[in-house]
């Protein structure tokens, strides 16, 4: 009988050892580019998102948590791009229509600066579930954003392919906020 706790005391410590060092290692699995293809193929843009992401030499030397920040700083980075780019053109035309557009337009991506503030805060502190709901407010801050300047008369800066651009990053930190869920 001895024998036997003996054995089985020895089996166990070491499937707790073998535990202890391969979950760790999984739960800090680092990316590589395999899963930036499968997380970037469920944005509504693969190539341009893995572009995005391999602009940021942090992207592949990082796990989902870290990944789902470089998303959050690069959609930050371009909201306030925008946000100053709508500032400036409001500035420069003596369009009073279209300066109604810009400046509501720069309303919107204030809007979704601080709900992108609130999301880094949410990964900050591990509260993953509460991402989505800010990325829907930035994504709807776009979204009417996009709907101004489809309105008569027309934008000469063209500015729906930065628009375009800030929804894909919105989308790149909604796939990746949503692996932390499922974590």
């Amino acid at each position: 009988m001895a024998s036997f706790l003996h054995n089985f005391s020895s089996v166990l410590i070491s499937m707790v050892l073998i535990f202890l060092l391969v979950v760790p290692s999984l739960m800090c699995h680092s990316m590589e580019e395999k899963d930036l293809q499968h997380i970037c193929s469920k944005t509504q843009n693969r190539t341009e998102c893995l572009n995005l992401f391999k602009s940021d030499p942090r992207s592949l030397n990082t796990d989902i948590k870290g990944l789902t920040g470089v998303a959050v700083d690069l959609a930050l980075n371009k909201s306030n791009a925008v946000h100053t780019q709508y500032n400036q053109l409001y500035t420069d035309t003596k369009n009073s229509e279209l300066q109604e557009k810009y400046v509501a337009c720069s309303k919107n991506y204030n809007d979704a600066i601080r709900d992108l503030q609130v999301v880094k805060n949410y990964l900050d502190i591990n509260r993953y579930r509460f991402i989505t709901v800010e990325i829907k407010d930035a994504l709807q801050e776009v979204m009417s954003c996009r709907n101004v300047l489809k309105k008569e008369p027309i934008d000469p800066a063209n500015m729906d392919n930065q628009n375009e651009e800030f929804k894909l990053l919105c989308y790149m930190v909604k796939v990746t906020s949503h692996y932390l869920i499922q974590k």
